[in-house]
């Protein structure tokens, strides 16, 4: 299989960590074969922070990819402190979850306009922002070397005389995605209309 021994790093938030379908969605994973590498984020902090986390988190990654792969047992290994110093593990992908647009506006910043340096599966979902801008996401989608799981808008039930649309992404795909990433294509169609979305 093609995720047997890949290392996958997540970069999650604490309240992430706790929802089930992102941990069943992991869970898949590791049952693929890889070895998965959690990497906490706090979004509270303020934005410069966490735009300079997201930055050496990056940065990090592409020196590690000049050095010789260790074998490591497969395992998930939790990394809370992103100081500067710390050493990031070879990594073959990292996936990260948007749950906003300001960390959309983050990431946007954050990853250099040229390769990443590895493949880089956004999974937006912005179930709190009743209109979201999807000019950070058209940016990204224009980088190279970074993949989206499909994703879409999902419409609820209006409140009064206001509409409200919601970006959600196809969990379920995940697995998919991250193959097709690895393979250096995004799985099509990226975005989606009219589908029922698992959350």
């Amino acid at each position: 299989m093609l995720l047997q021994g890949k290392k996958i790093g997540f970069a999650l938030t604490i309240k992430q960590l706790s929802n089930t379908v992102i941990l069943q969605e992991i869970e898949k994973l590791m049952l693929s074969g890889a070895e998965l590498f959690i990497i906490l984020l706090d979004p509270p902090e303020k934005k410069e922070a966490l735009k300079n986390k997201l930055q050496n988190i990056l940065r990090q990654i592409r020196q590690e990819l000049t050095k010789k792969r260790g074998e490591i047992n497969n395992s998930i290994t939790v990394t809370e402190n992103l100081n500067a110093g710390l050493n990031y593990p070879f990594l073959d992908l990292l996936v990260v979850i948007p749950d906003s647009e300001r960390f959309l506006n983050f990431l946007e910043q954050a990853t250099p306009e040229g390769d990443t340096g590895l493949p880089l599966v956004l999974v937006p979902t912005l179930k709190n922002e009743p209109a979201p801008s999807l000019g950070y996401i058209s940016s990204l989608m224009k980088k190279k070397n970074i993949y989206f799981v499909p994703f879409g808008p999902v419409g609820q039930k209006p409140k009064k005389e206001e509409k409200n649309t919601y970006l959600c992404s196809r969990l379920d795909l995940l697995m998919e995605t991250c193959s097709a990433a690895l393979e250096g294509h995004q799985l099509k169609p990226s975005t989606w209309e009219g589908h029922f979305f698992p959350h």
